[in-house]
């Protein structure tokens, strides 16, 4: 059984007779019959009683007319979908987006851009970590991700587009007075509680930050660990201690938190847009937004 049997035999059923569905269908009265002979002799039943030259549908046939203009309204359905998917006006993109280094730059930007320009395309937003982003690209979950370099991106299975590079700062309850306006010196922070994330978090990051810890000849005292840099500020707000969080965190500013450079504490992070080798069409048109914004 053939979509064109379907399109036949409803034609047939709507327009009441094989000769007006030959001509609404343009196409030669005998190839409608033989369709309709065909039809009936695979499903082993009549769907029409034929009068003269009327035909009349047999209860099978008129339960067959409905579920027939279903399967031909839902394949129509489904054709114009991966029509307008396959031009890039509708359809689904799924995005990853790290929280913390979201609030400005490229992201929002480009996200806006495309809901206005794209207005049928349903944008699926799930915050994650830079780690579950790749591994969700690389499985076919996500179709795009702003995250964080991490050693487990391959530039050979992924397309990384640099977006800006950012650095590490000191957030410390407002609480907390220091003797001086400017970056802060070893002296100023050396003893302090941090709050620190575990290194199965962001290993290569957790690696960095360490190492320029030790670069200055801080010995951190640290009094608590959270997964994510928005629990980290929630403690610092609460005074539990301070904690080295991405500079991006400075445009979202918590009550009762202050953000304050380290003099010769520096862990520059790329922060980049990701998407498979591949791309399909919505990606692409997410893609060309970004590369717009560069040129701006």
């Amino acid at each position: 059984m053939e979509l064109r049997h379907l399109r036949y035999f409803v034609a047939v059923a709507d327009h009441g007779g094989i000769s007006h569905a030959a001509h609404r269908l343009r196409i030669a009265q005998p190839a409608v019959s033989r369709q309709i002979k065909d039809l009936e002799s695979e499903m082993g039943v009549d769907l029409l009683l034929r009068e003269g030259r009327r035909v009349v549908l047999t209860d099978a046939g008129r339960a067959f007319a409905t579920q027939a203009r279903t399967i031909l309204a839902s394949t129509d359905a489904a054709t114009y979908e991966a029509q307008q998917i396959a031009k890039g006006t509708a359809g689904r993109l799924r995005i990853g987006l790290l929280e913390s280094a979201s609030w400005s730059g490229h992201m929002p930007i480009a996200l806006n851009r495309y809901a206005r320009r794209y207005p049928d395309v349903r944008l699926d937003i799930s915050p994650m970590s830079s780690l579950d982003q790749i591994d969700a690209l690389m499985a076919g979950d996500l179709d795009a991700g702003f995250v964080y370099r991490q050693n487990s991106l391959d530039d050979e299975k992924l397309n990384a587009h640099w977006l800006r590079t950012d650095d590490v700062v000191l957030a410390a309850s407002t609480d907390l007075v220091f003797d001086t306006d400017g970056p802060l010196e070893l002296e100023d922070i050396d003893g302090l509680p941090l709050i620190a994330f575990p290194r199965a978090v962001a290993p290569a990051y957790h690696d960095q930050l360490a190492d320029a810890w030790r670069g200055i000849g801080l010995d951190p005292v640290i009094v608590q660990e959270a997964e994510n840099e928005t629990t980290m500020l929630s403690l610092v707000s609460a005074g539990v201690g301070c904690a080295f969080v991405n500079s991006a965190n400075m445009h979202r500013p918590p009550e009762r938190v202050q953000f304050r450079q380290v003099q010769g504490l520096s862990v520059p992070i790329e922060f980049l847009f990701i998407t498979g080798k591949n791309p399909g069409t919505l990606t692409q048109g997410l893609s060309e937004i970004i590369e717009q914004i560069d040129t701006q």
